[in-house]
């Protein structure tokens, strides 16, 4: 099915331009103009990016986000998801990357496992999964595991 988008704002080359990102999507007829009652999402560009959605869910995004979070959002909104790009998500990232093998810690403590859990999921030992949980938390600044999992989740570090 494909969506209706209307891109508005005060720059036409700005706005001819996110069309552009976005019509590589290829499943949306995006054009430029006045957010309008048929389209099924509109984008405005001022200091920001909104998006909204007939449904009612809106995103608003930082106006040097890349075209991939734009279509993202986007494409959130269409599904009936609000979103908001919070301003410390924007450029490079807080804390000091995350290696591949925390990333997939990461995950699993998002899922709730403990030490134990992660260890024997992962074929390692108890006290590797410890040591990979102790960095995770001092890279994302959080003093427990809660708080490291909703840093991660705000940050598009790990999902649900």
């Amino acid at each position: 099915m494909r969506r209706s988008i209307v891109v508005t704002g005060s720059s036409p080359l700005l706005a001819e331009g996110v069309c552009t990102a976005l019509r590589a999507v290829g499943d949306w007829d995006v054009r430029v103009g006045r957010a309008a009652d048929d389209a099924d999402a509109w984008v405005q560009l001022d200091e920001d990016i909104v998006v909204r959605g007939a449904s009612g869910a809106s995103a608003q995004l930082a106006l040097d986000s890349s075209a991939a979070r734009l279509r993202a959002a986007l494409a959130a909104v269409l599904e009936g998801l609000s979103v908001r790009e919070t301003p410390w998500l924007t450029g490079a990232p807080p804390h000091e990357p995350l290696t591949p093998r925390e990333l997939e810690v990461f995950e699993l403590l998002g899922k709730g496992l403990s030490n134990r859990d992660i260890a024997g999921v992962l074929g390692i030992s108890m006290h590797t999964a410890k040591y990979h949980v102790g960095q995770i938390l001092a890279k994302v600044e959080a003093s427990t595991r809660a708080e490291a999992v909703s840093a991660g989740l705000r940050s598009g570090l790990i999902g649900l």
